[in-house]
């Protein structure tokens, strides 16, 4: 018997057909071959494609930010107002801030955007209650199923399941409303990859219940730069333990083939991001390369992750803005060189055929689409400066890339076929995809999800817990002296840190009266029984990489209070806290505390719930090497990662213990 799918509409009509219902998208009043449901993914893409216009397919090959007609990221926002009624232009990148040449659309109103640009990915950014999510992504479903052949919309986000104790416009915008659970640093510490597939399979229901459809992540980058202002984002400098995540997460969020309840993944960057010259990063000009000093980097250390999420079927993979060069050390093998002495085609990899065709397609066996990153046609096309933006479009599609993040204008992508650059072939091939996705993920039958249930499953009590528990288990102990587990009477609480460390200490300073109800807060050092300093030190990517400029893991250098925390730990036993999203030195903040502790972002609560000792104390273990000093770090490879550095890179503490990869206590 044929297993009837949900299938609901709210405009056109429903057929019986056969005794079963179907959709009526094209509004015939016949069961046309992309309706029916009873057909392979594949086949409804095919003859849907058949029906498509050429500017409604590459409508679909653009993806843009989108919002709410009341959101606080636009700047005619109007209460109760739920679609956007006007496009916005910027003068700038929303992210970096760079000026463009020219004004660039940076978002639509939803109906230009559904009925003349043809969108039917967009990318959700505000921080929304999940009644008001579910609410919004319907009524955008409900423009999109009175459009001409009824195409659905696909919702895509970057990760929303992370504590942010302070958001970040393009790195995580959200916090708060979804299951809370450490950084992807964090995560890494855990060491656990069948928690992070059943972490995956319990925030894909999160995310689905709330309209949700596409993650941008994970991030499959090996994160051999200390410097590196990303290296919170990615699963540390360990290639076997990030391959074994990215399974996982793969196999958790999309399930053993994507259906109504998965969520599509986009595993970023490819062919990894993690080589960074001095830390800096692709977004910028002067951080545009990769280069290789190690022969054989790249297939030893930085693809192996890309591959394990292609075994699990990884629906889409999405390249970094940044070019190889040739000054690298040998990388590929001689099939793939450009000639007898040339290796890389030097343009950046949503540009780089070598890269995406013959070695992501033809050899890793990547069978679904590619997404660029933001702004790879305006604003960072490295390698591609000297063409025009059709001609980038072009370069980019014939290399293999499908869909365009961060835009919302395809007028230049439109110039590009008109002007004979691209052919209906191309047009076809990336729709193709990225239709077959729309259908699997069952978008085509029922767009639509209940507002009730969002309320319900979103940041419910059974996977708000899991999350909360797996920030505890993250913290990593270092050191165990008699500060712990936390038993005093009288403590003194100080935060100290680049990003709003008044607001994180109000909130440090509320937890302790939630969890150490028996303790005093005192406020100074020398009235309390022990100190708790957390130290968060932060490289800012838009804020701290400037050319010319030198980045720095010394906590000093990125806002921490060095002389403040060490007058505490002379004053008084410390317990002292490092939220580590980077390899910092510990060179100055150590040798006088009392305990040492690693955090990778956490709730306040569930830190001193961890210290206080529930449910065993700290379980982490680091997922990073800390370097002895700034010299080691200079003087190693930038490809390799910290874990298989010589001897002497990890410090040393006071007592001779490394802090190198791997290492974690638990509580005596």
């Amino acid at each position: 018997m044929t297993h009837q799918p949900r299938v609901t509409s709210r405009h056109k009509e429903l057929l019986t057909v056969d005794g079963h219902s179907f959709r009526d998208l094209d509004g015939d009043g016949k069961l046309t071959p992309y309706e029916d449901w009873r057909l392979s993914p594949q086949e409804r893409a095919a003859d849907l494609l058949t029906r498509m216009r050429p500017e409604e397919k590459i409508g679909l090959m653009i993806i843009g930010s989108h919002y709410p007609g009341y959101s606080e990221f636009l700047d005619h926002a109007e209460e109760g107002q739920l679609l956007n009624p006007k496009d916005v232009w910027r003068d700038s990148n929303p992210i970096t801030s760079q000026a463009y040449p020219e004004p660039v659309l940076v978002t639509s109103a939803t109906d230009t955007a559904i009925n003349e640009r043809h969108q039917r990915y967009l990318i959700c950014r505000d921080n929304l209650a999940p009644r008001d999510l579910a609410v919004w992504t319907n009524a955008v479903q409900e423009v999109a199923e009175q459009s001409r052949l009824g195409i659905p919309v696909v919702f895509a986000s970057n990760p929303r399941n992370h504590v942010a104790l302070v958001a970040t416009f393009g790195v995580n915008e959200s916090s708060g409303v979804f299951s809370e659970w450490p950084a992807e640093i964090g995560l890494a510490a855990l060491d656990d990859a069948e928690r992070m597939e059943d972490y995956g399979r319990r925030i894909a229901q999160e995310w689905r219940a709330a309209g949700i459809h596409k993650l941008y992540g994970y991030m499959a980058d090996v994160a051999s730069e200390p410097r590196w202002s990303r290296f919170n984002g990615t699963f540390g400098e360990d290639p076997d333990l990030a391959s074994a995540y990215l399974g996982a997460l793969v196999r958790g969020m999309q399930g053993a083939k994507l259906s109504e309840e998965s969520v599509a993944l986009t595993v970023k960057h490819f062919p990894g991001g993690g080589v960074r010259y001095d830390g800096h990063d692709p977004h910028f000009e002067w951080g545009q390369t990769n280069e290789y000093p190690t022969e054989s980097a790249l297939g030893r250390y930085h693809l192996p992750p890309f591959q394990a999420a292609i075994d699990a079927g990884v629906a889409s993979v999405m390249p970094y803005y940044a070019k190889p060069v040739n000054e690298s050390a040998p990388q590929l093998e001689e099939q793939f060189w450009q000639g007898p002495t040339t290796q890389f085609e030097e343009v950046a990899f949503a540009y780089n055929t070598t890269f995406i065709q013959r070695l992501l397609r033809e050899t890793m066996g990547h069978t679904g689409y590619v997404n660029s990153d933001s702004g790879i046609i305006d604003a960072m096309p490295w390698g591609v400066e000297e063409l025009s933006k059709p001609e980038r479009f072009a370069a980019a599609v014939k290399a293999g890339t499908d869909i365009f993040s961060d835009m919302a204008d395809p007028r230049q992508l439109l110039a590009a076929y008109e002007q004979g650059l691209l052919e209906d072939a191309d047009l076809d091939q990336a729709c193709g995809r990225l239709l077959k996705e729309m259908f699997e993920l069952g978008l085509f039958d029922n767009p639509y999800v209940d507002e009730a249930a969002a309320e319900r499953i979103v940041g419910g009590d059974e996977v708000a817990e899991l999350g909360r528990a797996a920030q505890r288990d993250s913290v990593t102990l270092l050191r165990q002296g008699e500060t712990l587990p936390l038993n005093a009477r009288k403590i003194f609480v100080y935060v100290t840190g680049r990003t709003q460390p008044e607001r994180v200490q109000e909130k440090l300073v509320d937890a302790v009266s939630r969890q150490l109800p028996d303790a005093e807060l005192v406020d100074s050092a020398a009235e309390a029984d022990l100190a708790i300093v957390w130290a968060r030190p932060e490289i800012n990517l838009f804020a701290d990489d400037k050319e010319g400029t030198s980045l720095s893991i010394d906590p000093r250098d990125n806002g921490v209070d060095v002389d403040r925390i060490l007058r505490i730990e002379q004053d008084v036993p410390t317990v002292l806290c490092v939220n580590l999203i980077n390899p910092w030195l510990l060179g100055e903040l150590e040798p006088a505390a009392d305990s040492v502790v690693a955090t990778f972002e956490i709730t306040p609560d569930e830190l001193l719930a961890s210290l206080a000792g529930v449910d065993g104390g700290p379980k982490g273990k680091l997922p990073m090497s800390l370097p002895a000093s700034v010299a080691v770090v200079e003087n190693s490879a930038r490809d390799v990662p910290g874990k298989f550095q010589e001897s002497g890179y990890a410090y040393l503490d006071r007592d001779g213990v490394s802090y190198e990869y791997g290492y974690g206590k638990r509580f005596q």
